[in-house]
This record gives structure tokens, sequence and C-alpha cells, in this order.
């Protein structure tokens, strides 16, 4: 039941995602995929066999696979690249958060007992209606960039636009230009990123199968 990226989620990350980016506001597009995961992480209560299970959790990763691309372009849009590092590595430590309290809840959930619905059920409804609670939430205050943040005096917007304008990290545009694509993927930083993400996903899916053979 641990959170995996297949094939599906990758093409759909390096492509469609991209695509839609430079389509959609960033913050509305990060909420709908956030109510669309908790809906997701539901209905994988209703699986009664692998290929129910596999369905839903083909959907589950495709909800989920658009919320980092997002959330990285919210954040460039409000920091210089020196300053969006801290920040990237703040909320990619919910990853690491999310496992431990997931691992706490799902031993709390262990120890409910229902004679009409089993528990690890249970755990995946209680866990999407908050996902879908947290995602409308986040529809509605996140802003889609700074120019458009109602918290933010007309002052405080130049001065971000202002500040992010040297890199022009901050600025909004709806085509997409191949130069763009060709630039990111031969940054030396989204390669190394890349590398890491694939060298932690092998480890956590090697543990898991791992932790599975010696249990059964």
């Amino acid at each position: 039941m641990g959170r995996k990226q297949g094939p599906i989620t990758a093409n759909l990350t390096l492509s469609d995602i991209v695509y839609i980016l430079t389509k959609v506001p960033a913050g509305k597009w990060l909420g709908v995929n956030v109510v669309l995961w908790g809906i997701a992480t539901a209905c994988t209560a209703a699986a009664t066999n692998y290929t129910t299970l596999l369905v839903a959790r083909i959907f589950l990763g495709i909800c989920e696979a658009p919320v980092v691309p997002t959330l990285t372009l919210v954040s460039s849009q409000w920091y210089t690249k020196s300053e969006q590092g801290p920040r990237f590595a703040f909320w990619y430590c919910g990853l690491g958060i999310g496992q431990i309290v997931g691992g706490l809840l799902s031993f709390a959930f262990q120890h409910v007992t229902s004679l009409t619905f089993q528990s690890w059920k249970m755990m995946f409804v209680v866990l999407g209606c908050v996902t879908v609670v947290l995602g409308i939430t986040t529809f509605f205050i996140i802003p889609d960039s700074p120019s458009t943040a109602k918290f933010l005096t007309e002052e405080e917007k130049s001065v971000i636009g202002q500040h992010v304008a040297q890199e022009t990290t901050g600025a909004v545009g709806s085509g997409f230009k191949s130069k763009q694509l060709v630039d990111a993927l031969t940054d030396p930083q989204l390669l190394l990123l890349c590398l890491m993400t694939i060298l932690v996903s092998l480890y956590y899916n090697s543990m898991s199968f791992t932790v599975l053979t010696f249990t059964t």
C-alpha cells in the first residue's frame, strides 16, 4: 500500500503535467489534484481483489503525480534560485513526515474493531476525507502567483516582483518554449535531483519487498 510511481505516473510527470502547468492557474490546479488524490485514496477501500486494487493505485498515482511539480512551480514564483533550495527542502520533508505519521496511523487503525468495516478500509476512507478537506482549503488559500495573492498589498506585490525579477523566477507565462525544456533537461541540479529520487525509490521499494518476503 506504499506510495509508488510507475511508468504511467513518470511519463505523466515528464510531459503532460509540464504542459498543463503552463495553461492553468497553479494554485487551483494543486487544490484540484489534492482533492482528486483524496477521493482516489478513499476509493481504495472499495478494492476487493488485485485488479481493483491496481486500478485504484493507478488513479492514485495519476492524481499524486502533479503535486510535486506544482509545488515546485508555486515556490519558484516567490523566491529566487538561491532561496528556493531551503523552501523545497521544507515541504519535501513532508514525504518523510508522512511516512512516520502514516505508520503510526496504520498501527492505530489496526486496533480499531468493527463488525461491518475492516480497519484498513476505515483508514483509507478517513485519510481520503481529510485529504479532500485539505485540497479544498488549498484551492481557496494558495494563490496562483504573487500578483493574485489577496493577502498582499499592491506595494508588497511590487516588492516581491522586483525581488524575483532579476532571475525571472516569478514571471508567469502561458506558452511553452522548447528551449526551456532543453535547459531543464540539461540542468545539473535537475539531473542530480532525478538521480536522488531514483535511488531513494529503489531503496524504498527494495526494503518493502524485503519486508514482505520475510513476513510472508
